[in-house]
Order: C-alpha cells, then sequence, then structure tokens
C-alpha cells in the first residue's frame, strides 16, 4: 500500500518459452488480434508481436492477463489513449471529407 491507503499496482511481464505472456499492471486493452495485442499499462503502452495469439485470462479489476501464442517482439510506446483516439478521429474526419 502507498502513503494514501491505495494499494499500489505492480507492472511485470512474464514470457514463458515465448509461448505464454503473462501481463501485470494492465488498466485497458487498446486491440487484440491473432498478430498483434495492444495494452495500456500502468507504465505506458505495450504491444506485443507475433502469431496465433489468443487471450486465456482477462481481468482488468486486478491488472492482470494472460496471452498465449508465439511471442515475437515487445514493445513499449509513450503514447496514450487519449493521443491515438485523437489520431483515428483526424483519419475518420479525412475519410469523410
Amino acid at each position: 500500500m502507498d502513503e494514501f491507503g491505495a494499494e499500489e499496482r505492480t507492472h511485470k511481464i512474464e514470457i514463458v518459452q515465448r509461448e505464454q505472456v503473462r501481463l501485470q499492471g494492465v488498466i485497458h486493452v487498446e486491440s487484440f488480434d491473432e498478430q498483434q495485442v495492444v495494452v495500456e499499462t500502468d507504465l505506458g503502452m505495450l504491444t506485443l508481436s507475433g502469431e496465433e495469439f489468443h487471450i486465456t485470462s482477462l481481468d482488468l479489476d486486478k491488472g492482470l492477463m494472460i496471452i498465449e501464442g508465439n511471442v515475437g517482439a515487445l514493445e513499449y510506446s509513450h503514447l496514450d489513449r487519449a493521443r491515438l483516439r485523437q489520431k483515428d478521429k483526424g483519419f475518420l474526419q479525412r475519410l469523410f471529407r
């Protein structure tokens, strides 16, 4: 617990044999398909790339997520959801002009 009595969320990634990823500190799943998972974590946006991804467990209240598949890469970025939404709005506005 922190000084205000709230529990601190831990950010942790565990990769098992490049076939399973266990994430702790997940706030929101931004997008998901068989080749890419984009999640917002306590420490920024995280993109996982690979093949045959399946989310086998997701508990956003606890910030936990388990993904199975063939892991190729992990990448952090500083983009937040607000920026992604702005970018999407710009694209949609250009599309419907």
